[in-house]
């Protein structure tokens, strides 16, 4: 009796012993899943997407798959969205079977109550310009999907949208190609006194819009604003540094950049280090 007593306390440590083995072995694939998705895109940990919006400007911070909305509950359109682009997605971006843009339409965020409907642009004159670029988000099915929230779009004149602005999202496009791996951040220049849109006329058209590019692998930053209107010339001629933008935006980029570093790369504006 006290031989089969034995037999099963060893039998039952055994099967706990590769339980927790299999467990342990489970855990692991788990953990190297989330690598994986996270360079493919995850926002969530990327520290480098982190921005702190000034105090007392109205703020919830929208995390999704591919870029990350700081959305201002007031004027109901984002303080800043900001995204990574490496330089694989922007293959996935090209390849023949990407997602097609034609697939996709507008709609309210689901994750804010203060979304816009895409109806509340109509017959106002206005696009509904994309901060995080469609072209950027088309390796996968549910990025592209949530760059059509309205919570990643601003009103913009046409001939800015589909003019200087798309030009610029063009290069930076073949910019993260080149350099590997970009960190994008786009939004509107808020003052106190907009014009608005809408049914109710609570959303608000900025007079002006910036991009910041930051370039981890090759530590450099640069600054574009635009105003809201037909841009002529290149957009070249609207670099500015980063700093700069900072100033007019009141917005701190990459905040969790090393002190020393940060000063450093955002002191700089020439447009020759990027050609």
């Amino acid at each position: 009796m006290k031989k089969i007593i034995s037999f099963v306390i060893v039998t039952v440590m055994l099967l706990a012993g590769i339980a927790f083995f299999a467990f342990k072995l489970s855990s692991g694939t788990t953990e190297a899943s989330a690598e994986v998705l996270h360079y493919d895109g995850t926002t969530a940990g990327n520290s480098l997407l982190d921005v702190r919006i000034p105090a007392g400007v109205k703020n919830v911070r929208l995390l999704h798959t591919a870029y990350i909305s700081y959305f201002n509950t007031k004027h109901r359109i984002p303080n800043c969205i900001i995204y990574e682009l490496t330089a694989t997605q922007v293959a996935q971006c090209d390849a023949p079977g990407a997602e097609k843009r034609k697939n996709y339409q507008f709609n309210a965020d689901p994750m804010c109550s203060a979304s816009p409907q895409w109806s509340d642009y109509k017959h106002s004159g206005y696009d509904r310009g994309h901060m995080a670029p469609a072209n950027d988000m088309k390796w996968s099915k549910t990025s592209m999907e949530e760059s059509f929230y309205m919570t990643n779009i601003c009103p913009q004149l046409h001939a800015l949208n589909d003019g200087c602005w798309r030009k610029l999202e063009l290069a930076i496009h073949r910019w993260a190609k080149r350099d590997k791996r970009l960190i994008i951040a786009a939004g509107p220049v808020l003052k106190n006194v907009m014009h608005t849109i809408g049914p109710d006329r609570n959303i608000s058209v900025p007079a002006a819009f910036y991009k910041v590019v930051y370039a981890p692998n090759q530590g450099r930053a640069i600054g574009f604003i635009f105003n809201n209107e037909k841009i002529t010339g290149g957009y070249a001629s609207h670099a500015v540094s980063v700093d700069y933008v900072e100033r007019v935006t009141g917005i701190d980029f990459f905040c969790a950049l090393d002190d020393a570093l940060e000063n450093k790369i955002e002191a700089h504006s020439s447009i020759e280090m990027w050609k």
